[in-house]
């Protein structure tokens, strides 16, 4: 594994993290396996899922890739099954999976039914699919843990994209409803609202220079995260032992940024 100070916490668990095919997603997918976890890949695109596990195991660590639908309940359940059939059993369901076009700007009047399916049924619908397909491994496990990905837009609004900010508000309700269900079987059940610097976010800022310094400005801390290093190794350790009495949480990984939103 990579020659750093992470504490092994997560050894023997097993973690499923959905569009783990790169992005953020793959920053949580190598910080989970870097703290010990065997890491599922569910991702879109096969091809891209296996580069993470790739990364994973090269770094010396278990992993295993599968293409997955978020949107189709069946996928997921056959997701869940075959982690159980290959590493044993399922602790630890992350998802962050999101619709391509989830964060790009748009006005409600130009957002019509097919574009609010679209990102309904990947960001929302798919967080609860992937709630019910992972619901009895969870509980069999004695340290179950869900984790949703969130955003600060979920609870401020966000104009230009009221979309997005409504979806992230909906798995705002759902993580803190599950966290209620599922604490009497032991499950802890939270959501991270992470700003990192995806590589689309960087490829936007780069033709708008003036807009990333004005969108820097607002981060107490002066940087957006990184993937792996800040939102996913964030993830991870919530996942840890010590953090066995956490739920229900909506928790800010954004260098400040939402005391500024």
């Amino acid at each position: 594994m990579k020659q750093i100070t992470q504490a092994q916490t997560l050894v023997g668990r097993v973690a499923l993290v959905t569009g783990a095919g790169g992005g953020v997603g793959r920053g949580i997918a190598l910080a989970m396996a870097e703290m010990g976890a065997k890491v599922v890949i569910a991702a879109r695109r096969g091809a891209t899922g296996e580069e993470t596990a790739g990364l994973i195991r090269a770094e010396g660590g278990e992993a295993l890739a599968l293409e997955v639908d978020v949107t189709v309940l069946a996928s997921l359940q056959e997701a869940v099954a075959t982690t159980l059939r290959h590493f044993g059993g399922l602790d630890i369901l992350v998802h962050n999976a999101t619709h391509g076009a989830s964060g790009h700007p748009k006005q409600l009047e130009n957002f019509d039914d097919q574009d609010w399916d679209a990102q309904v049924a990947v960001d929302l619908a798919g967080a609860h699919h992937c709630a019910i397909a992972a619901f009895e491994a969870l509980r069999a496990s004695d340290a179950g843990r869900a984790i949703f990905l969130c955003s600060a837009f979920g609870l401020h609004g966000a104009a230009l994209n009221p979309a997005y900010a409504a979806i992230k508000g909906g798995i705002r309700g759902l993580t803190k409803s599950l966290a209620r269900e599922w604490g009497p079987f032991g499950i802890t059940v939270n959501a991270i609202s992470p700003a990192a610097l995806t590589a689309a976010a960087d490829a936007f800022f780069a033709t708008e220079p003036a807009l990333r310094e004005a969108y820097l400005a607002k981060f107490p801390l002066g940087r957006m995260g990184h993937e792996r290093d800040d939102v996913g190794r964030a993830v991870a350790g919530l996942c840890g032992p010590g953090m066995g009495y956490v739920t229900g949480q909506i928790i800010q990984v954004d260098g400040g940024l939402y005391t500024a939103v």
